[in-house]
C-alpha cells in the first residue's frame, strides 16, 4: 500500500491548474494496467475465491479511476510534468516482482521526480 502512495503523490502533486494532459494520462493508464495485472495475478496465486476476486476488482478499478481523474487536468507546461511522465512510464515498465521489492520499486526516474518535487515545494 505504501508503494501505491508514491503513485498518488505523482498524480496529485501536479493537479493545480487546468490543461489537457495526454502524455501523463497515457502514462497513468499504463501504470493502472500494470497494477491491475499484478494485483489480479497475486489474487490468482493466493487462490482466493471467485467471490473475493469479484469484490477486489471494483476497488482496483476505482483506484485507476481516481488516478485518471487526478491527471486529466494537469498542466503540461508545469516544470514537474515531464519528470512525472517519466516516473509513471518507468513504473509501468516494472515487473510485478519489482512492485513487491521496495528497492526495485524506486526507479531512477521517480527518484529524480521526488527530488524535483521536494525542491519545488521548498521553493514555494
Amino acid at each position: 500500500m505504501m508503494k501505491y502512495s508514491m503513485i498518488a503523490t505523482v498524480v496529485f502533486a501536479l493537479s493545480s491548474t487546468l490543461a489537457q494532459a495526454d502524455e501523463l494520462t497515457d502514462a497513468a493508464n499504463q501504470v493502472c494496467e500494470k497494477v491491475k495485472q499484478c494485483t489480479l495475478s497475486q489474487i490468482d496465486q493466493s487462490q482466493m475465491t471467485p467471490e473475493i476476486r469479484a469484490m477486489m476488482e471494483p476497488m482496483i478499478n476505482g483506484m485507476c479511476d481516481a488516478m485518471r481523474a487526478g491527471v486529466k487536468e494537469v498542466p503540461n507546461n508545469h516544470e514537474l510534468y515531464q519528470p512525472a511522465v517519466a516516473c509513471m512510464r518507468s513504473m509501468a515498465e516494472l515487473s510485478c516482482e519489482d512492485y513487491q521489492n521496495e528497492e526495485s520499486f524506486q526507479t531512477p526516474a521517480c527518484t529524480d521526480y521526488a527530488e524535483r518535487a521536494e525542491k519545488a515545494m521548498a521553493d514555494e
